[in-house]
Order: C-alpha cells, then sequence, then structure tokens
C-alpha cells in the first residue's frame, strides 16, 4: 500500500512540474500581440491657392464741391461678390494676395419739389474692385488673424430725373487704396470662413459733372463682411 502511495506522489508530481513547465514553455514561445500605432496627424497649412464669395454691409460718403458749393451725402446698403487669392505660410506667419469684386446696393436719394416740379436725385455706389496684399499670423493651426491693404477702384453713379421733361445719368469711376483686418477659422482641409472690415478711399479728384459742370470728388467706403473660402 505505501509503495502504490509514493508511486502516485511521484507520478503527481511529475505530471504537475511537467505541466507547469509545458506551460510556461508554451508562453514564452506565444506570439506577442501589439496594437497599430497612432496615425500621423498632418500639420494644417494655409499655403495654395482658394476662390470664394462673400456678403456684407457697407456705408459710403461722397464730398463733392462744384461752383463754390460743396455737399456730402451717405450711402448704405446691402453689398456681396468673390475674391480669388493665394497664400504663403513660414512658421506662424502667413502671406498672402488677394483680389475682389463687388456689387452693392449701397444707395440715396432725395427729392426737392417747387412750381409744380419734382426734381430727384439717385445715387449710389455700384461696384467696386480691390487688389491687396495680406499679412498674417496663426494664433492656432486653423485660426488665422489678418491685416490687409492695397489699391481700390470704386464706382459712383447719379441720376436726375425731372418731372415732365425725364432724366439724366452721370457716372464715374476712380481708383484709391483700402485697407483693413479680418479673422479667417478654417473648417476642414478645403474650407474656412472669415469675418473682415475695409476701409476704401479715392482721395479727392477732379471731373465733370454730366460732362459740363467741373468738379472735385471724394468717395469713402467703410464696409463690414462675411466670406467663406474653397482652398485647392
Amino acid at each position: 500500500m505505501r509503495k502504490w502511495l509514493g508511486s502516485a506522489a511521484v507520478v503527481a508530481l511529475v505530471v504537475a512540474f511537467g505541466g507547469t513547465g509545458a506551460s510556461a514553455a508554451d508562453l514564452s514561445a506565444a506570439p506577442v500581440y501589439r496594437g497599430a500605432p497612432p496615425p500621423l496627424v498632418a500639420v494644417f497649412d494655409w499655403t495654395g491657392f482658394y476662390i470664394g464669395a462673400n456678403i456684407g454691409y457697407g456705408s459710403a460718403r461722397v464730398d463733392g464741391t462744384t461752383d463754390g458749393l460743396s455737399g456730402d451725402e451717405h450711402l448704405n446698403g446691402v453689398l456681396g461678390g468673390g475674391q480669388i487669392g493665394y497664400n504663403w505660410q513660414t512658421g506662424n506667419w502667413v502671406f498672402g494676395l488677394e483680389v475682389d469684386g463687388q456689387a452693392t446696393g449701397q444707395k440715396s436719394s432725395f427729392s426737392v419739389s417747387g412750381g409744380g416740379i419734382t426734381v430727384t436725385e439717385d445715387d449710389s455706389v455700384p461696384w467696386f474692385v480691390t487688389a491687396r496684399g495680406r499679412i498674417g499670423y496663426t494664433v492656432a493651426p486653423t485660426w488665422l488673424i489678418y491685416v490687409t491693404g492695397g489699391g481700390a477702384w470704386m464706382d459712383f453713379k447719379s441720376t436726375i430725373s425731372v418731372s415732365g421733361l425725364g432724366s439724366a445719368t452721370w457716372e464715374v469711376s476712380h481708383g484709391g487704396w483700402s485697407a483693413g483686418a479680418g479673422i479667417e477659422g478654417a473648417i476642414n482641409r478645403n474650407w474656412s470662413w472669415k469675418a473682415e472690415y475695409l476701409h476704401l478711399d479715392t482721395g479727392s479728384f477732379s471731373t465733370t459733372v454730366f460732362g459740363i459742370v467741373p468738379a472735385t470728388v471724394r468717395l469713402t467706403d467703410d464696409i463690414g463682411r462675411f466670406g467663406i473660402n474653397y482652398r485647392f
């Protein structure tokens, strides 16, 4: 009986240690699985061409002097248009060029009546264009603040109507300068939005009203606009 118990104990020990050794060997030989490395996150870059559209509101002013008489007029209204440009980024700085064209609803009108005749004058700023440089700084990879400045070209149109006689139109356009500032935020790799303030000024220039009366005119405009850009 003692011999049988001893043999059983030996067999049990051999199985136990042999099993443990086999398990350890299996574990050491088992392949080690590791997860895939996290994907690399591309650094956002503003460099490249873009095209976009905008809408805003403007308040223009016309100052005129003719035959010793002078006056000024304010023309307010909605405006909208498009822009195209190119950005180049180095570090946190972004340099660019932008050209935009705007159609505007900035206008003003007034009437004077007397002796059975009514004279109405309708004045407007039908359009303007600008060509500007931009210098910006990325306060975050997808957030850009910038200043902008360059040339501008503005158009002024005036129509005078006399009841019973008809109307006559005078239109003049002139170059000047523009300057402003804005903020732009990237929505994704291709799309971004911007909010911008811009001032335009033709300075004083000489012209003739209806091709007859010599006059000195100055046009200024202050606009605020919101735009969307698509970057290629």
